[in-house]
């Protein structure tokens, strides 16, 4: 059974953010949710969640609160238990 997954993606609008935002945004299901933070406005809950996850970087993208993917990745996001298993794998958010 298909999981659904909640995508958090911090951005600060430049190109290559909107990219990772555009193309989250196209492979996604239906069933997962995607929230885009704008760091260029920042609140305290943005410097908590970006404190939390390790974020130094923009675009970053966090999956489910244990998967963290920084820049632009070089697979396609296309929604799927494999890929996400691939993504736990390869790229675990490592809390500090």
């Amino acid at each position: 059974m298909k999981q659904n997954h909640a995508i958090e993606i911090f951005s600060a609008g430049c190109p290559l953010c909107r990219h990772i935002t555009d193309e989250v945004e196209i492979g996604k299901c239906e069933g997962c949710s995607q929230t885009v933070y704008d760091i260029n406005n920042m609140t305290d809950g943005v410097k908590r969640k970006m404190r939390d996850y390790g974020i130094t970087s923009v675009p970053a993208t966090i999956i489910d609160g244990n998967i963290k993917v920084v820049g632009i990745p070089d697979f396609p996001w296309i929604c799927s238990d494999e890929l996400y298993q691939k993504l736990k794998k390869e790229y675990p958010l490592r809390k500090s």
